[in-house]
């Protein structure tokens, strides 16, 4: 994938129609009951990892690195959010302003149908904002690596400690046990500006948390396969970068611009 690197400055339509059909996926979900709808929940994390940390890659010996990115990412995000907020209050709200609504969810139980609980995405999110522009400016390339590995192969064991020892479906709401979508899009995005050292290394480092889940899942318990589903979004998203015939994904290229918005309202409208 290093010959392909999106202008963080420009839009990408590849990118956007990746976005519409991950919003797609969500809207039929909740709308139809597509079983598979929430792949686009997967899809939208590796997408955010892909494309933020190219920004973050982008920008580091920038002025203003920190200034820049949370001010844009608050002019984005808050208003339409805090919206969001207004028109449907939820309860234990202060905790939402924060993006901390898993507290509340962790002690209370998960409020599923209520129309604020799709902000948990956006908790994780927010989380992860926190978290990569830290990393990204202050670990040279060798060490932001390995961090990144290592956090993409730690991700099933968070999951399955979640998973033994919190309430609920508490492993599927909570940042480590999405870190192999989130950390494997900013992997592509340093593949894409030559940190790769070796392409057989790191297909073998990317298979084994798909290993892990299917092992645990045969003797162990039944359990969700995310390492697989994350592996999967990141062969989209590369396929969706380099893909030679555009015009395959111009059908969602505008619910792929107007993805956020529909994303936090849709549940509303429904």
């Amino acid at each position: 994938m290093s010959n392909v690197r999106p202008d963080s400055s420009t839009r990408s339509e590849p990118l956007d129609a990746l976005r519409g059909l991950a919003i797609s996926l969500v809207i039929a979900r909740h709308y139809f009951g597509f079983k598979y709808g929430m792949l686009g929940v997967d899809l939208f994390f590796v997408l955010s990892g892909f494309l933020i940390g190219g920004i973050l890659l982008d920008s580091r010996q920038q002025p203003g690195y920190f200034a820049s990115f949370y001010g844009r990412r608050a002019f984005r995000i808050l208003p339409l959010y805090w919206l969001l907020l207004a028109l449907v209050p939820p309860d234990h709200r202060g905790y939402y302003l924060f993006f901390a609504q898993i507290v509340p969810w962790l002690q209370f139980g998960f409020p599923v149908s209520d129309l604020t609980f799709v902000t948990w995405t956006l908790a994780i999110e927010e989380q992860f904002y926190l978290v990569l522009p830290i990393l990204i400016f202050f670990l040279p390339r060798q060490w932001l690596i390995r961090v990144l590995w290592g956090a993409v192969l730690l991700a099933p064991v968070w999951r399955w400690l979640f998973h033994a020892y919190l309430p609920d479906q508490s492993w599927q709401f909570l940042l480590p046990g999405r870190l192999d979508e989130l950390f494997g899009g900013v992997l592509l995005a340093c593949s894409a500006r030559g940190y790769c050292g070796s392409v057989i290394a790191w297909a073998v480092l990317a298979c084994v948390p798909p290993l892990c889940d299917v092992g645990y899942a045969a003797t162990v318990k039944p359990f969700a396969f995310l390492s697989v589903t994350a592996f999967a979004c990141c062969i989209i998203v590369w396929l969706g970068v380099n893909i030679e015939r555009p015009e395959l994904l111009r059908p969602f290229i505008w619910p792929g611009r107007r993805c956020y918005s529909l994303y936090l309202f849709h549940m509303v409208v429904l």
